[in-house]
């Protein structure tokens, strides 16, 4: 089974980013590209289309080594944004992640977890207390279940 991760962030105008993880060939994981943008959280079925499609994309290859204090795995996602740090991007940002371990495309278990924004200093942290796991069912249900979630999340 391999793991998939999923991080999806909501953004202080409403936006939802969601960002595959994959790790590199030394273990370390990491953003695997930019994020998927959805206009808002509103609607379950392409919010959990989105989260689905990220899963799949996530671990679906091992990246390359990098020198992660030299070529940081956020300075990609920073350019897109225009931002100079990433203390800058948590303003008023909610999050959680979406984790499942499956093969073959075939989700059944799906961990979904709030975190709290601790700001530049604290980063992004689990609320494990108000961890989830959820059967999956379909793309909507799962979009429902992280409606939910986000409500814990704190910016």
């Amino acid at each position: 089974m391999r793991d998939h991760s999923v991080s999806v962030e909501l953004q202080r105008d409403g936006r939802v980013f969601i960002q595959p993880y994959s790790k590199t060939w030394e273990g370390a994981s990491i953003g695997d590209g930019l994020p998927s943008v959805i206009a808002s959280m509103t609607d379950a079925q392409v919010l959990g289309s989105s989260i689905v499609a990220a899963l799949h994309a996530s671990n679906r290859r091992p990246l390359p080594n990098r020198n992660l204090r030299v070529d940081p795995p956020d300075r990609e996602f920073l350019e897109w944004l225009g931002l100079r740090t990433y203390g800058q991007y948590m303003k008023g940002v909610r999050t959680l992640s979406v984790r499942a371990a499956y093969d073959n495309d075939d989700i059944a278990e799906v961990m979904i977890t709030p975190e709290r924004n601790g700001g530049p200093r604290g980063g992004f942290t689990p609320l494990s207390d108000e961890r989830r796991t959820v059967m999956f069912e379909s793309p909507e249900q799962l979009g429902r279940a992280v409606q939910e979630a986000m409500k814990r999340a704190t910016a």
